[in-house]
């Protein structure tokens, strides 16, 4: 069983957790959102901006837009 799936038996029917979509979009979202955190503690502890930091800042950004667009659909 997947890890949506297991979050989604947890909701109430007609929950917001009974969606495995929207399950799956939180999931995505917080784990951009943690990609995006880890960018800018790595650009504190490096004291500037170099493309790996630019890079993991993008695909922070895109993850948490692929997790938006989940939940919206």
């Amino acid at each position: 069983m997947t890890l949506t799936q297991l979050f989604a038996a947890t909701g109430a029917p007609g929950s917001f957790w009974a969606s495995p979509s929207n399950v799956n979009g939180v999931l995505w979202l917080a784990i951009g959102l943690a990609g995006i955190g880890f960018s800018l503690v790595l650009a504190k502890a490096v004291k500037r901006f170099n493309g790996l930091v630019w890079a993991l800042l993008g695909v922070g950004i895109a993850i948490c837009a692929y997790g938006i667009w989940r939940l919206a659909s």
